[in-house]
């Protein structure tokens, strides 16, 4: 018989790791991939899925309708071992975080959810609908935008957040919630709103987004 923490050591193992990323993606751009890339390599996770937002619960206006979106995001993801989740299109209405997580909770057994974030987004989390219970469904990692340090986040969160953050990559091996991983070995620099800015003025956009994409974007005109 196997010792009680060589069982519990066991079961932890067998669990899979889920990575969780939302957005508008209007349009998605390599920013986007290959940071997912990185981390899903880095952190060793089994899947990682672009979550696309049906209506953003901010001010925030999105250019493209869903269907284009999904278009976009289908041509860019394509070729790379990342993977696309609709439900938040189907679902329609106003998208929240909350509902998606407990959602993937049901369709995800024995799946740990780590919900990825650019820093910028989650200075905005303790606006979301039920923030605090978001810590009950899922770790965070929080990646590094706008220059945005490690201070930056903890001087500049609620204690709830703030007490959570730290910089140490074993918190998910105890599988709990409620963890918040700064990951500052990687940036994000790109934004979608320059890519369009970008498109709008007929620059050159090489590399910024998937070539394919772009071919698909000179045909539509979208931006």
């Amino acid at each position: 018989m196997l010792p009680v923490k060589e069982k519990l050591d066991n079961r932890m193992n067998s669990r899979r790791k889920l990575g969780i990323f939302g957005g508008s993606f209007d349009p998605v751009h390599m920013g986007h991939i290959l940071t997912l890339l990185r981390i899903k390599k880095l952190y060793n996770f089994d899947e990682i899925i672009f979550v696309p937002t049906f209506i953003v619960n901010s001010k925030k206006k999105i250019i493209a309708t869903p269907d284009q979106r999904i278009k976009m995001l289908e041509i860019s993801l394509s070729k790379h071992d990342l993977n696309l989740d609709l439900r938040e299109i189907r679902r329609k209405g106003t998208s929240f975080t909350v509902d998606t997580l407990k959602s993937l909770q049901e369709d995800y057994p024995d799946t740990d959810l780590v919900l990825i974030l650019g820093s910028d987004s989650f200075f905005t989390l303790p606006e979301w609908r039920e923030s605090e219970q978001i810590l009950g469904l899922c770790n965070i990692i929080v990646v590094k935008r706008d220059g945005h340090s490690y201070s930056d986040l903890i001087n500049n969160s609620p204690k709830f957040l703030s007490q959570k953050i730290t910089k140490d990559v074993t918190i998910f091996d105890g599988g709990r919630y409620g963890n918040i991983l700064f990951e500052d070995r990687m940036e994000i620099k790109i934004s979608s709103s320059r890519v369009r800015e970008i498109l709008k003025n007929n620059q050159l956009i090489d590399g910024l987004i998937d070539e394919d994409l772009q071919d698909w974007l000179s045909q539509n005109k979208i931006y």
